[in-house]
């Protein structure tokens, strides 16, 4: 037993480090060394710590710790208080999916509309979705929502808002619809890294909302103590992405406060020009 614990671990190394972003880091590092030159080593010095980095799992709990303040619902009796929809944010789309027939909702946005689909089995609340295209003439996000949600939870959307193309959109072009259907405050389902930017926008846009998080990456459970120190310390591809969306987060706010204050305070969804 002790030595197939012991092989699976050897396994488990060698090929951390020998796929992507691991076999990256090996040549990056082998590139330090026969590369000539001071500004050629420092910028490939840069390269092979940023990605050494951010390929690391105990640095992507790190970084998503400062993202995922808002805690999660209890499973069984969330407490919705006054909330009277569920308004579910988009994110991408699969576009020409053959196995569907055609568009369909990406990985990412179909997480937020599962947990949405257990919000509204749960609560009884009815649902909404926002997300348009950000490519024109694309696929509208919104719309895909509303169909999946239809067709692979039997669930009938309340309202679509199609036209958002960032977070603020989310929250300026939606409240509109859900003024006109008298809904003063919404559960705001999307990740719990994503969560404090949706929030500081419904807020912004005078959207009373309450945060229904999904998809924890940090938390009681989410950091990897299981797997031992080791996997924690060895780079992967998943550590990578949850990096990337971190980051993401945290220069989309600092882009937001940004435009805020080149704009005299105020922030105008782009959807709107």
């Amino acid at each position: 037993m002790a030595n197939l614990a012991g092989f699976l671990m050897l396994y488990t190394t060698v090929k951390a480090l020998l796929m992507p972003p691991g076999g990256l880091i090996l040549l990056l590092l082998l590139a330090f060394f026969l590369v000539r030159g001071v500004l050629g080593r420092m910028f490939l010095f840069l390269a092979l710590v940023t990605l050494t980095l951010m390929s690391l799992p105990v640095v992507a709990v790190k970084l998503m710790e400062g993202l995922e303040t808002y805690p999660a619902l209890d499973p069984q009796r969330p407490s919705v208080g006054d909330a009277q929809a569920i308004l579910i944010l988009g994110a991408g789309s699969n576009d020409g999916a053959p196995e569907y027939g055609g568009d369909t909702v990406d990985a990412v946005g179909l997480v937020r509309l599962r947990y949405g689909a257990r919000l509204h089995r749960v609560t009884g609340l009815p649902v909404y979705v926002t997300g348009g295209s950000p490519v024109p003439d694309g696929p509208l996000v919104g719309r895909l929502m509303a169909k999946t949600l239809n067709e692979d939870f039997g669930i009938q959307v309340a309202g679509v808002e199609d036209r958002s193309l960032t977070t603020w959109d989310n929250a300026a072009l939606s409240a509109p619809m859900l003024r006109s259907d008298g809904i003063r405050k919404v559960l705001v389902v999307t990740h719990a890294w994503h969560m404090p930017r949706a929030m500081e926008a419904f807020g912004r846009f005078g959207v009373p909302a309450a945060a229904a998080p999904t998809a924890f990456v940090s938390g009681p459970g989410q950091d990897g103590e299981g797997d031992g120190i080791l996997a924690d310390l060895l780079p992967s591809m998943t550590a990578l992405i949850q990096s990337y969306y971190a980051l993401h987060e945290y220069l989309g706010r600092a882009w937001y406060q940004v435009r805020e204050a080149a704009n005299g305070g105020e922030v105008k969804p782009l959807a709107a020009g």
